[in-house]
């Protein structure tokens, strides 16, 4: 077989100089002026703070350019709101830029000694956030911090998370009592879900009772145990639910 011939050592060098002076190009390119973000599209942000979180987006996203995106520094321009939960980014060469916010929804509102501040599915509470028509959850005072840390409450919240949505909006309260975690219904019967393990298995346990026509007028469902759930009347002796300390 012939035998292959070496590159010349110019052939070599002149490779290695242009790769380098592309390299620097790209550099050069990826943060000149030339792809500057000028143009920046906000969506999805709503609510009391949506002028801020824009407002802050779009100064974060204007010191950056199309093909040099820093979603750190765009994450942290909106870490102080805690309605956004993320973002998405898109580019559009040469100057713009859309930017979708993904916003934490409230499912209850923790209601206490000093009032009532509304509480997304992941805990975190969103101050500032209307609490009005939301379930309650009964708390010694105002939950202060940024997320909910008491384990009682967590459940609670965890609960209305998993909440299917034909139902979420039927709950005026949650609470903890004598046989666990307790919804009640704004028309219909008290549910008992027992611990807060298995949560979604025992809201679909839930529904099908609901539907089910020999359930009506049963004045709770207990679906403590999701394979096997029961119905029955409320008497004297069942017990009212009590607020965490």
């Amino acid at each position: 077989m012939p035998r292959l011939r070496r590159p010349s050592l110019t052939i070599v060098v002149s490779v290695l100089v242009a790769i380098a002076l592309l390299l620097g190009g790209w550099v050069w390119l990826r943060d000149s002026s030339l792809v500057a973000v000028e143009t920046v599209t906000v969506t999805g942000a709503s609510g009391l703070g949506a002028p801020a979180v824009r407002s802050s987006l779009t100064g974060s996203a204007q010191q950056m350019t199309t093909l040099n995106v820093d979603h750190g520094a765009l994450n942290d321009s909106v870490a102080r709101f805690p309605l956004v939960k993320s973002i998405s980014v898109k580019t559009n060469f040469p100057h713009g830029m859309t930017i979708i916010v993904h916003e934490r929804q409230p499912v209850a509102a923790l209601v206490g000694a000093g009032g009532a501040v509304a509480v997304a599915a992941d805990g975190v509470v969103l101050t500032g956030i209307p609490s009005s028509g939301l379930p309650v959850i009964a708390v010694s005072s105002v939950v202060r911090g940024t997320r909910v840390v008491d384990p009682t409450i967590a459940s609670e919240v965890n609960l209305m998370a998993l909440a299917p949505k034909r139902l979420r909006g039927e709950v005026t309260e949650v609470t903890a009592g004598a046989e666990g975690l307790i919804v009640a219904l704004r028309a219909g019967p008290q549910l008992r879900f027992g611990d807060g393990k298995r949560l979604a298995a025992k809201w679909l346990a839930a529904e099908r009772v609901l539907r089910d026509p020999q359930a009506a007028g049963a004045g709770y469902i207990d679906v403590s145990i999701p394979e096997r759930p029961a119905s029955g009347m409320l008497t004297t002796t069942d017990s009212a639910p009590t607020a965490p300390e």
